[in-house]
């Protein structure tokens, strides 16, 4: 009987297994909402499911590439959330998110930031926070790179397990919760005039169209992939270089702070992308693959200085 038990029981690595079962649980989320909004919408996100299991389980398919295989997997299921997010017709979140901001910080920190920094044309650090926006999308290549290279295959394929977990995390979250970024609040008059600083500064060093063309989800802000994941990336490279990893916090400072300047996010959609960090962390490193638990490979440096 080809059952969701026979399909789990046929991947034997353990971390391929749990990336199976968090687009189980995903593809799930994704069918089931549109049903529950009495919109049904083509099960494209089954896509994503069976792609996952099928490239994991096709001999001919080198095995250097199969640890990499989140990746593809994760940009396929954004592209997809198009299809699930369309069933959305009731009024998006975003007033109680700006009335929350408003009596925390007196005003909103977006409009402020942009009061003081913004004059009206792309000034020259308006450029360097395009290059510290755009590292979301190299940091989970080059960081499970980097922990194969220094580490071994059993650690990278680990951090690919949090990434996995924190990104179909927050898509769903998008689903469930849309949420009007700062950005379209102001196109919509919900918040005074801001500028999208930073996608304005990267559409002038890449193409256009290819900023513009993917972005499935408008709605999704809470939570900030773009501060939960660096965050996440952060704390897995603390555990695994520790002290050496220092310089990192300065683009994840930087990322943190371009996206609420630029218009993107909003203070608390930076919140919640931590606390979806702490947690996939917590899940991944201390409940589903502690240090005790890893597959036999390259061992860990205990006595590595903290220099």
């Amino acid at each position: 009987m080809f059952s969701l038990r026979t399909i789990y029981s046929s991947v034997k690595d353990r971390n391929y297994r749990l990336i199976l079962i968090f687009f189980t649980v995903y593809t799930a989320i994704m069918l089931i909402v549109p049903l529950s909004r009495l919109v049904p919408r083509v099960p494209v996100p089954l896509m994503s499911f069976l792609l996952c299991y099928f490239l994991y389980r096709w001999k001919r398919l080198p095995g250097v590439m199969k640890p990499w295989l989140f990746y593809p997997l994760l940009v396929l299921s954004y592209w997809q959330l198009q299809y699930v997010v369309s069933s959305h017709f009731q009024e998006f979140h975003g007033a109680g998110i700006i009335a929350f901001e408003r009596n925390l910080f007196g005003q909103l920190p977006v409009v402020w930031l942009q009061e003081q920094l913004y004059h009206g044309g792309i000034a020259w650090y308006d450029y360097v926070f395009a290059v510290f926006h755009s590292s979301l999308f190299i940091i989970p290549i080059a960081f499970p790179l980097l922990l194969l290279l220094r580490k071994g295959e059993e650690r990278m394929k680990r951090a690919t397990v949090a990434l996995a977990l924190i990104t179909l995390a927050g898509y769903a979250t998008y689903v469930l919760f849309p949420l009007t970024p700062p950005w379209m609040a102001s196109l919509e008059n919900m918040i005074p005039h801001v500028e999208r600083i930073t996608l304005r500064a990267l559409g002038e060093l890449a193409p256009g169209g290819i900023i513009s063309s993917f972005s499935p989800s408008p709605r999704g802000a809470m939570p900030s992939l773009h501060a939960g994941v660096p965050i996440l990336v952060l704390m897995i490279a603390f555990r695994e270089f520790r002290w050496k990893a220092w310089w990192f916090t300065i683009v994840v400072s930087g990322i943190c702070f371009e996206i609420a300047y630029g218009a993107e996010h909003y203070i608390i959609d930076i919140i919640a992308g931590l606390a979806y960090a702490v947690a996939c962390y917590l899940v991944v490193y201390k409940w589903l693959i502690p240090d005790d638990r890893l597959a036999p490979g390259r061992p860990v440096d205990a006595k590595e200085p903290l220099t």
